[in-house]
């Protein structure tokens, strides 16, 4: 086992005067190491081995050595002297023996001296000036107290049980210098409970031999790199007690530990979407269920598990921020009609009458004259079977509706009459809507707002008729989404920015010219963007045009070159569909 002897502390009120020399001297039997300090100075020192050094700490020292080590000096029992600005105010003087020794330190008006035994004889004498061998450094120069960093810590942070990876700040652990050759892991538990001050306490499983070198290194970081490679573990305990045991043991240990039941109550989530997250860390005995009623989950474990699960839910149960979505859906709709016509009617007063376009007379008595009981309403027609008769019609079926344009012509040869109907109509019909939905969803959590119709829709399953059984088709309706839909899921980023998922839809349905039931026409956008918090984004650019021309007239006639027109009537029609989206999303802020 390593000895680890604390034989004298200092009591000295620390001055913070500086280390500036080191000298090396025999006395009679004795070796002398006096250290040069420059005022009184609190100090403690102890003996390490694995090799055999003497370790002194001076408290309120800063280092202005010309450098850090002094190697194969190799002069009364020491073979080489290492230095260092431990910390802030602590300086470290390492004396590398060639033996095990007793020794003593006392302090001294300009410094401090160490007497030990010399197993070696007479040697010249060496200051910290004198250069020796041939492995030494290049002189540095003086180096001023590292700065100490704000609210840092200085007592190590061992983990606790249940602690997840990653979940420890940097250590700020004092820092250690140490060997270790073919050491029992006992005594270098030891080593490191006497350096830090700390219970250590190893299982009685925890065997092994150690060969390290550890080089100012935090004492935490350096155990449990040792223990690691060793597949041991180290745990803190409620009292501050470290245990180290073996990974197999903790094991065994957790598969006999009391199971638990703690009801863990969830204040800005659902203990149904946390369940899932808790679910790895359970042991093999472990189980997790949700109170819907209370918002809590109630976890069945072992310690270690409650506590994992306890550090878990202090990341995931916090407050989310919330973000207003406002948006602004523009459609434009634009259509366009044009139409021309001409219609005739050829009618005989003393025979065949149609009367589709006008009201007609007919001379029954044939005085020459139409009396008043000899018309003929619009629409009875008037067919007679003997004698010579022409009644015609042309275009009658295909009149302009509503035209804003008719001009009537006539004319009387004989007993027939002709007449004529020029129809035109040009009409522009503009449509402006908006709709401005504005909502407030969590992070990461979708808002979906809708204005419209549920449209039926018909489906005919025509393979079900025609079978031997004498079977119908059959028909099935379904239910089919239209009007203003409007979907948003925000993803607020460290730096405040907003990653905004957006679905945005505008349908209608129109019937179809056949049995099959609606046509379902739909504009839809779909992106994704990365805006700062309270910009807009625009979506644009979603035109539809759609543009219809019906020509009908009197067959050959109404291809004729220019007078083609007089024979035939047209219709054109040109609907144009604008979509513009705005969307402007808002992080809500002032809830803590």
């Amino acid at each position: 086992m390593i000895p680890i002897y604390a034989l004298l502390t200092g009591a000295v009120v620390a001055l913070g005067g500086p280390v500036t020399e080191l000298s090396v001297s025999s006395m009679a039997s004795q070796t002398s190491v006096f250290i040069a300090v420059e005022g009184s100075v609190d100090y403690r020192d102890f003996l390490m081995e694995g090799p055999h050094r003497l370790v002194v700490d001076l408290m309120g020292s800063r280092h202005e050595l010309p450098r850090d080590e002094f190697a194969d000096l190799n002069r009364g029992g020491i073979r080489s002297i290492r230095t260092s600005q431990y910390s802030a105010d602590v300086v470290r003087v390492v004396l590398v023996l060639s033996e095990k020794t007793v020794y003593s330190v006392a302090p001294e008006p300009n410094g401090l001296r160490i007497t030990m035994a010399n197993p070696e004889g007479a040697f010249e004498a060496w200051t910290s000036g004198t250069p020796v061998g041939t492995s030494e450094r290049t002189v540095a120069a003086p180096r001023s107290p590292p700065r100490a960093i704000a609210g840092e810590r200085t007592s190590p942070d061992f983990p606790r049980r249940g602690a997840r990876p990653g979940q420890e700040q940097q250590s700020q652990a004092r820092r250690i210098s140490i060997q270790f050759t073919n050491t029992p892991i006992q005594d270098v538990l030891l080593s490191f409970a006497a350096f830090s001050g700390r219970s250590i306490v190893p299982g009685s499983n925890v065997t092994g031999l150690v060969t390290a070198d550890i080089r100012d290194q935090p004492w935490d970081v350096a155990m449990r790199a040792i223990l690691s490679r060793h597949g041991l573990v180290a745990e803190e305990d409620d009292y501050g007690i470290i245990v180290v045991d073996n990974i197999g043991d903790l094991n065994d240990r957790e598969a006999v530990e009391p199971i638990r039941t703690v009801a863990y109550r969830i204040n800005y989530g659902t203990a149904s979407e946390l369940q899932t997250a808790i679910q790895p860390l359970l042991s093999e005995r472990g189980s997790v269920t949700s109170g819907q009623g209370t918002n809590t989950l109630i976890v069945s474990d072992i310690q270690r598990v409650q506590d994992a699960v306890r550090a878990l839910l202090v990341d995931l149960d916090v407050r989310t921020p919330q973000v207003n979505i406002r948006a602004k859906i523009i459609f434009v709709n634009r259509t366009d009609l044009n139409e021309l016509g001409v219609t005739y009617e050829l009618k005989d007063s003393r025979g065949n009458q149609l009367n589709e376009l006008s009201s007609g007379a007919f001379d029954s008595n044939g005085n020459g004259f139409i009396d008043d009981d000899e018309e003929i309403a619009q629409g009875e027609a008037l067919v007679l079977l003997g004698g010579n008769s022409v009644a015609a019609l042309g275009n009658a079926n295909s009149r302009v509706a509503s035209p804003t344009l008719s001009l009537l012509t006539s004319l009387v040869i004989g007993r027939h009459q002709l007449i004529s109907f020029i129809d035109a109509l040009s009409s522009v019909n503009l449509s402006d809507i908006q709709a401005e939905p504005q909502t407030t969803v969590l992070d990461n959590q979708t808002a979906r707002l809708k204005v419209g119709t549920d449209v039926p829709v018909r489906t005919i399953d025509a393979g079900s008729g025609g079978g031997q059984g004498g079977t119908f088709p059959t028909a099935q309706v379904a239910l089919e989404e239209t009007g203003i839909i409007l979907e948003a899921t925000p993803h607020v980023t460290a730096n405040g920015d907003i990653l905004l998922e957006l679905s945005v839809e505008r349908s209608a349905a129109d019937l179809a010219d056949s049995d099959v039931g609606f046509i379902k026409q739909t504009q839809e956008a779909t992106t994704r963007v990365l805006i700062g918090d309270g910009e807009t984004h625009v979506i644009a650019g979603l035109v539809q045009s759609e543009r219809t021309e019906v020509r009908s007239g009197i067959p050959l006639l109404m291809n004729l070159p220019l007078i083609g027109r007089l024979f035939r009537q047209t219709r054109e029609q040109q609907v144009q569909r604008d979509l513009i989206i705005l969307v402007t999303p808002h992080i809500v802020r002032g809830l803590n």
